[in-house]
């Protein structure tokens, strides 16, 4: 176990590190600690550990370079060619989207192998992320997994927003080994199916095609239970199962590989039984056969998700032991599990759902550890055998849903950013319902799918599937389930709350086991809304523009109070920066409510993520320009709000807030010019914020305001478009720093080199989130001076890069 252990470690210090070190680096560094150990007293003890903690490092040092340099170069960014293609995903779609609203066709997203090398660059074998923009319903047929195509693409190099607490998008790529982004451009060429090809993922397909031709209602549950296929379930299922903390049973785990296992051992034994009276030897090998062949095809029908991998690992172990008769730790299991995962991909830690599952098998390990069984002579009433069974197994299942709950609590906040009050409950009458009548009608049906009795079978389960979903979905909307929450401001509270829960999964009847209560209920009240965001009073003004893209979203904090200007880009029903970005970035930071949201104007890459914002937190006060401010208020009735204009103020304890422009009540607040111009003045320091306004509102205000004081931090207007950025402004405002909110590489070339060669003449320090993610000023009372960071800086090896 200590070798398994410092294996596991290496992997982790390793792709943990800001940079990767060379693996000869890592080797020449552990020849080192291996000489050293040569010659220590603990030798024989401590040259494995050692030695291994080398092979893990270097390991993993040599496959994270290999995955940098599994990435489309710059110099190849935006280059279009037509490519040979094999389809590898199951394709998603959604209804296509215009700035008008919803238009003709569908956006197909899917992922393919290139099969041949393209003249610009070496491809062959190199997985891309394409999408197909308003694909016909021809294609809609067409496009499927498996089939093979030739293409015309524009590929981009795997790049996302970088921002503190948000989703890591470029991780997610690297791990998953895409070599590069795009989109196919049907007007450079037709696109042309090829034909189909064989294996696993033509399997699932037909599966999925079988499913959604049997026309049931909860086709999307069946199709996420059975092929961990989730892209049918709805927004608001979504939200349900995560408000419910039952999104763990739409996630292909544990739980359903070995429901998988233990079914086919069953069948298994029962044949073994009966090849045993038939022929007088009874098969030992067949059960643990037939039940990793089943487990391990599963597995592969569902994706190979990394939970179901972990799970795989340690069915293995446990039905080898059995067939050579060899006792195990049930840990050991866990650790070469751990170890198998990580060298097949050494960053999967960097995922939530690497600790999800990992964190609640060790949970269950120790927490059942030692537990006491229920007996007639330990209750003193002697219980029928099945009634007492009954009893076990209801027992069993509280107590490992308290022991995972415990166990997953931190770990849900830290990655959601909250956690689920009833989860507790709802799991309670949820995953029973799964496992003893669900899944194995689903499993069985799905095996049989296109017959007559697999129909009826699929047809109870998905009745079973919508009642479940109603009851949860009811329960959730009529309580209060989820609780937005964030860790303990400091680390040794973070400690205890942590020790408080392991001392709490100790076996019954240890000495002092309830004092584990103590400290989680006291500290608990760090994980509750009221808890004190990180810059809490007197400590600074910090302004943070976030990377959205093509947007603009910035966040203000100080003493304790949030102002919000501009929630970036987001479309109805589908992505919005305000819920994937700033909503989770105010979350991390321990903020609960806005307390000023204003809207610059209606474009959508200012105010289009501003429903998913405000559906995750409220807004005590909304200020936007003319009629964009009814408009907005129509969705949030409950929430305070005025209409931008010059000349109104507002106090936010030490941040003062001054509508500069527009200087009109009846405009519709669409227009770039109708832009809310705003100042924020804290002690001496001044922010100017000013939408998206053109060249001509600049000069206006300079004109209008003559005597205005230089300012701080200028976040560009009309993300450094040549429209704007005048020679009036910036001597009117006579900016320190410039920071230009755009997409990187974007086709509208923002900021204009023109535009940022102005700024540079002036001596204005320059920052862009298309380069630097997003960039975070914090300025302390005694300083004129910010301290800067900027999140490409701050993160992981690869956004570096």
């Amino acid at each position: 176990m200590g070798a398994l252990a410092a294996y596991v470690a290496g992997i982790l210090v390793c792709g943990s590190l800001p940079a990767v070190p060379h693996p000869w680096v890592v080797a020449a560094a552990g020849l080192i600690a291996l000489l050293f150990t040569a010659v220590s007293p603990w030798r024989r003890l401590a040259l494995p550990v050692v030695l291994a903690g080398v092979i893990g490092g270097s390991w993993a040092s040599w496959q994270n370079t290999l995955a940098l340099e599994n990435r489309l170069p710059e110099e190849a960014h935006g280059a279009d060619m037509v490519l040979p293609l094999r389809v590898v995903s199951l394709p998603t779609m959604r209804p296509s989207q215009s700035r008008f609203g919803e238009a003709a066709g569908k956006d197909i997203r899917f992922s393919a192998e290139v099969l041949e090398t393209a003249p610009q660059v070496n491809l062959r074998g190199k997985r891309l992320d394409l999408t197909w923009y308003r694909a016909g319903a021809e294609i809609v047929d067409q496009l499927q997994g498996g089939t093979l195509w030739s293409m015309p693409v524009r590929l981009k190099r795997p790049r996302g927003s970088v921002n503190p607490h948000g989703f890591d998008y470029e991780g997610w790529l690297l791990r998953r080994g895409v070599y590069a982004t795009g989109y196919v451009r049907p007007r450079d060429a037709e696109p042309r199916i090829l034909g189909h090809s064989a294996g696993v993922i033509t399997a699932r397909q037909w599966f999925r095609n079988r499913i959604l031709a049997s026309g049931l209602p909860r086709t999307d549950l069946i199709l996420a239970l059975v092929l961990g296929d989730r892209s049918a379930l709805s927004r608001d299922d979504r939200r349900g199962l995560r408000d419910s903390g039952t999104a763990h049973l739409i996630a292909i785990s544990g739980l359903h590989v070995g429901m998988v296992a233990g079914g086919v051992a069953l069948l298994a034994a029962l044949l073994a039984r009966l090849a045993g009276l038939c022929c007088g030897r009874s098969p030992r090998g067949l059960v643990p056969g037939l039940s990793l062949m089943a487990a391990g095809l599963y597995v592969l029908l569902a994706g190979a998700p990394l939970s179901a991998q972990r799970a795989l690992v340690m069915l293995s172990v446990f039905f080898l032991a059995w067939y050579w008769r060899r006792r195990f730790h049930s840990a050991f299991a866990l650790g070469l599990a751990l170890a198998i995962v990580l060298t097949l991909q050494p960053l999967a830690f960097h995922g939530p759902g690497f600790w999800l599952s990992f964190l609640a098998v060790a949970a269950l390990l120790v927490g059942f550890r030692g537990r006491h069984r229920l007996r007639a002579e330990t209750t003193g009433v002697r219980l029928p055998g099945l009634v007492s069974a009954g009893l076990q197994r209801v027992r069993d299942l509280v107590r490992s849903q308290w022991l995972i709950g415990l166990v997953l609590l931190l770990p849900s906040v830290a990655f959601f950013h909250g956690f689920s009050v009833g989860g507790f409950i709802f799991n309670l009458l949820a995953i029973p319902w799964m496992a003893a009548a669900i899944m194995p009608l689903l499993l069985v049906g799905t095996l049989f799918v296109g017959t007559a009795p697999a129909q009826w079978l699929l047809g109870l389960a998905d009745a079973q599937l919508g009642a479940l979903m109603e009851i949860l979905t009811g329960s959730v909307d009529a309580t209060a389930a989820w609780l937005n929450a964030g860790l303990p401001a400091t680390g040794w509270l973070l400690a205890l709350f942590g020790l408080g829960i392991l001392w709490l999964m100790l076996p019954a009847g240890t000495p002092g086991r309830a004092l584990g209560w103590v400290v989680p209920a006291v500290i608990g009240a760090g994980l509750l809304p009221s808890w004190a965001p990180t810059v809490p009073k007197d400590q600074g003004l910090q302004a943070t523009v976030l990377d959205v893209g093509q947007g603009l979203a910035v966040v203000l904090r100080a003493n304790g109070s949030t102002l919000v200007y501009d929630a970036g880009p987001g479309r109805d029903g589908g992505w919005s920066a305000g819920g994937q970005i700033v909503a989770p970035f105010l979350l991390g930071e321990g903020e609960r409510v806005v307390d000023l949201l204003v809207l610059s104007h209606g474009d959508s890459d200012h105010a289009g993520g501003f429903a998913g914002l405000a559906e995750l937190l409220p807004a005590r006060k909304l200020v936007a320009p003319g009629q964009l401010v009814r408009r907005a208020i129509e969705q949030f009735p409950e929430t305070s709000s005025s209409r931008c204009v010059a000349g109104q103020t507002y106090r936010l304890d030490a941040m003062h807030v001054s509508g500069l422009w527009p200087v009109r009540l009846d405009l519709s607040g669409e227009e770039n010019d109708h832009s809310c111009v705003a100042l924020i003045e804290w002690g001496e320091r001044r922010i100017l914020l000013v939408g998206d306004i053109s060249s001509a509102v600049e000069r206006q205000l300079a004109r209008r305001y003559p005597e205005f004081a230089p300012v701080d931090l200028l976040v560009a207007p009309h993300h450094g478009s040549r429209s704007s950025s005048s020679e009036a402004l910036l001597r009117w405002s006579r900016p320190g720093t410039v920071v230009f909110s755009a997409g990187y590489r974007h086709h509208f070339g923002h900021p204009h080199p023109e535009v940022v060669a102005r700024y540079q003449r002036h001596g204005t320090r320059i920052f862009s989130t298309a380069e630097s993610g997003a960039v975070s000023f914090l300025w302390q009372s005694a300083s004129p001076t910010p301290v800067v960071q900027t999140a490409r800086e701050q993160g992981p090896f690869w956004v570096r890069h």
